[in-house]
């Protein structure tokens, strides 16, 4: 039986709607914008720290560390920057977001027939798959999350977001414990 640990690795993602980043490590600076959908603009807001979906070709590529426990995974940041060590969690509109551990959410990673998986079930380092809540909630494109930047990652609805996992590394660590078993 596998460790939380052996079954920990760091990968960076994309999407099939493009790559996925972070406005203030694109950008090195706090970024502002309205979201744009159908029925409103939103007042201009600090959207720094929402993980956004975007086709142009992407500044950095993103890596994050999948830490699993009790086989769910908490994900977090390990691109250099401002938002190293942070962990994902979701915003009162439910947009996936770069936050601290108090307000991190708990994700399952699920293969093409939904079934919740695990390291132990990823025999190459790359895999496409979705990526859910622990509640249920599925990662989405969502257009009512539309600004400059991208199309906003959220758990409130959307179209479905197909995640194309490359593994740099199995067995990993948490960053300030690199002799955990």
């Amino acid at each position: 039986m596998s460790t939380d640990r052996q079954k920990s690795f760091i990968a960076e993602l994309s999407t099939n709607f493009g790559h996925l980043h972070f406005p203030r490590l694109t950008h090195n600076k706090q970024v502002a914008s309205r979201i744009y959908n159908e029925l409103y603009t939103s007042p201009a807001r600090d959207i720094s720290n929402y993980l956004f979906t975007q086709r142009k070709t992407p500044h950095i590529t993103l890596r994050f560390y999948f830490r699993c426990t009790r086989n769910h995974y908490h994900i977090y940041i390990r691109t250099p920057g401002d938002y190293y060590g942070k962990i994902l969690g979701m915003n009162e509109d439910c947009i996936i977001s770069a936050v601290g551990d108090k307000d991190a959410i708990n994700f399952n990673l699920l293969d093409k027939n939904y079934k919740v998986i695990t390291l132990d079930d990823i025999p190459s380092n790359k895999m496409s798959l979705h990526i859910q809540t622990t509640q249920g909630r599925w990662l989405t494109s969502n257009g009512a999350y539309r600004t400059d930047e991208g199309i906003g990652v959220s758990a409130s609805g959307g179209i479905l977001l197909t995640f194309h996992l490359n593994i740099i590394e199995r067995n990993a660590s948490f960053i300030d414990n690199p002799d955990e078993v």
